[in-house]
């Protein structure tokens, strides 16, 4: 393989130490094909940075200058989707020897020639930590017509949907059928070329004589240096036009800057709940390394459910393949403003306590004191509301007061006889919940939550400490109709128990099942495990045998919990069963995980694991379905 180097441009940012920090652990992820970021310091702004920020400088420079030339093959950390739904990241693959990857275009009667040779080669390795995978860079977001395909060509291997197309630039992938081995735990490609002579460029051969990739393989894993040829693929090319378009012309002020504003300022805004706010252009250049590795490796925007799924329900966390496309590439090119103007300077976001307006009751919760170290019980408060008559409610908002130890609270209500538990467990997350990412919870027209006269809320509340002692004082915002609505919400869950997880197991699935006796109006659905939680999703099995999904949640985030509430409620005639499914991670692939030694089974901390699907529904006259 060729290596080759590019040009490192460092801009002056706000906070160059923290930003030095970012770009010294970011070097090593840059590929062949990125600008590398160099600076020039202008004189006036030279005079204002600190003896400290000259000697990051010289570092930073000395770090680039040595680069080995190994590290123009290095790349960086990515996750995405296979046909499936399922999640991958390559750093949760670092204990394989190898990931080979194929790229796989179904219109390509190459690669679907060159399939056939590839899983024999899978086979050849099959028992060895070696995991072959394949690879669609057409840019194509569907899953089903990809699935469709695979069983088509009988092909059982993972299939990546590469829908931006960064992955395929970043692995230097650029005709079909070629093949890329990579290292994952020194995140470097080893090979890049041809499966065999059979697909090399030019080829005519009816069979194959020269197996580079069995033989790159071979070598690489008994540790000796790789002597296979690494010839083109004669596969089509991959067509990058429509994503170059995209991209072409990027500006800060038109295009980036209004990205931001509207998929991440309303976190990453001062006094927001995210750790820097992207208040300038100097911000955002300074953290964009940052910033690339979370679009990459999908961390961000926060909670990310499968794309198929965002138009179904309010509120949903999302950046499109085309905003994504301009970010990486905008970050790629130095991340410039060559305009006359820095649109986030000029923007000023208030933190809005209350999202939905001024609450019509506003419920204080009484102060917890959280030490600074600890295992935390679950501390249940019963708050009396003094009721004089019933009241029903519209919408329930939390407003958090300590964001750095408050995990989430649920609150229930319990009626003017006191609590009674039969009514909580049917309750599902009673009027709503609080956790990272979620803070109002609303109900469809025409429903709303009873409070009785002279009952009250049982509040569960989960804390983590941080190192230092906190107060939390958080408040709880109702809003209530006028007069009584057609329908009560009603709650309940999907879950299951008896959880028992195996030391270092890496797939440990679970499904449960609930049966809706009477027609309903299905208004909302959460899937809630703890760290070990990997993916989830719900599906529903109507009477006459139809399945439908009705949420995936490639990448599950225990720090990330959202309750995802339908813009359209679903009718589910009687009979109707939901499944929800989800996967566990109790290996040490997986970076939350606190002790992967140790046997699983259900628990309210969050080092023992949960398993429950959530939902809400309003009673349905058989007509709604109609």
């Amino acid at each position: 393989m060729k290596n080759s180097y590019s040009i490192i441009k460092i801009h002056t940012v706000f906070n160059f130490q923290e930003v030095f920090l970012e770009f010294a652990l970011y070097y090593a992820s840059l590929n062949r094909k990125q600008y590398l970021i160099f600076m020039k310091f202008e004189e006036s702004k030279m005079l204002r940075f600190s003896m400290i920020a000259k000697i990051a400088t010289a570092s930073l420079m000395t770090v680039f200058v040595g680069m080995s030339a190994n590290a123009a093959d290095r790349i960086s950390d990515f996750s995405l989707t296979d046909s499936q739904g399922r999640f991958f990241q390559l750093s949760r693959h670092g204990d394989e020897q190898a990931i080979v990857l194929f790229s796989y275009d179904p219109q390509s009667r190459d690669a679907r020639r060159a399939a056939s040779d590839l899983a024999d080669v899978a086979e050849q390795f099959e028992g060895q930590k070696v995991e072959f995978l394949m690879i669609n860079s057409t840019g194509s977001a569907d899953k089903l017509a990809m699935r469709e395909a695979a069983e088509k060509e009988d092909i059982t291997l993972r299939i990546l949907m590469d829908d931006t197309q960064l992955v395929a630039e970043e692995l230097g992938l650029s005709r079909a059928a070629e093949v890329v081995i990579l290292d994952p735990a020194a995140k470097e490609v080893v090979y890049r070329g041809a499966l065999n002579d059979r697909f090399s460029e030019g080829s005519r051969a009816r069979r194959a004589k020269e197996h580079y990739v069995a033989d790159a393989l071979t070598a690489f894993i008994a540790g000796e240096g790789i002597a296979a040829e690494q010839v083109a693929s004669k596969g089509d090319a991959i067509d990058f036009s429509a994503s170059a378009a995209v991209v072409a012309s990027v500006s800060y002020a038109n295009d980036v800057a209004p990205i931001l504003k509207e998929r991440c300022v309303s976190c990453h805004m001062e006094g927001g709940i995210a750790p820097f706010a992207m208040s300038s252009h100097q911000m955002v250049q300074g953290w964009s390394p940052m910033i690339r590795e979370t679009l990459y490796t999908k961390r961000m925007p926060p909670g990310q459910i499968d794309n198929e799924f965002v138009e179904s329900f309010h509120g949903v966390n999302h950046i499109t393949i085309e905003e994504t496309q301009k970010l990486v590439s905008w970050i790629n090119a130095g991340s410039p403003n060559n305009d006359d103007s820095d649109p986030l300077a000029e923007y000023r976001p208030e933190v809005v306590k209350w999202a939905n307006g001024t609450p019509d009751m506003i419920i204080p919760i009484p102060a917890q004191r959280i030490p600074a170290t600890g295992v935390q019980d679950y501390r249940n408060l019963m708050l009396p509301l003094d009721l004089e008559d019933d009241i029903w409610v519209k919408a329930v908002a939390f407003a958090p007061g300590d964001t750095t130890v408050l995990h989430h609270i649920i609150a229930f209500s319990y009626g003017a006889d006191g609590m009674n538990e039969f009514e909580i467990l049917n309750q599902g997350i009673g009027l709503g919940a609080y956790a990272p990412g979620n803070s109002l919870n609303t109900y469809p027209d025409g429903a709303g939550y009873p409070l009785e006269a002279g009952g009250g809320l049982m509040l569960q509340m989960h804390y983590t400490t941080s190192g230092k002692e906190a107060v939390d004082a958080s408040e709880i915002g109702i809003y209530l109709w006028d007069e009584e609505p057609d329908r009560p919400i009603r709650g309940g869950s999907a879950a299951d128990l008896e959880i028992s997880i195996e030391p270092f197991e890496a797939d440990h699935e679970m499904i449960a099942t609930k049966t809706f006796r009477k027609d309903a109006l299905l208004t909302m659905i959460g899937p809630h495990m703890h760290y070990r939680g990997s993916d989830a999703n719900f599906k529903l099995v109507y009477p006459d045998g139809k399945v439908e999904e009705i949420l995936n949640v490639p990448n599950y985030q225990f720090n990330w919990q959202k309750t995802y509430d339908f813009k359209e409620p679903k009718f589910l005639p009687a009979g109707t069963e939901m499944v929800f499914r989800a996967t566990f991670d109790n290996s040490a692939n997986n970076p939350f995980n606190p002790d992967p030694s140790s046997t699983i089974s259900w628990g309210e901390q969050t080092w023992q694991e949960m398993f429950f699907g959530f939902f809400r529904y309003v009673d349905a006259e058989s007509s709604e379905g109609e």
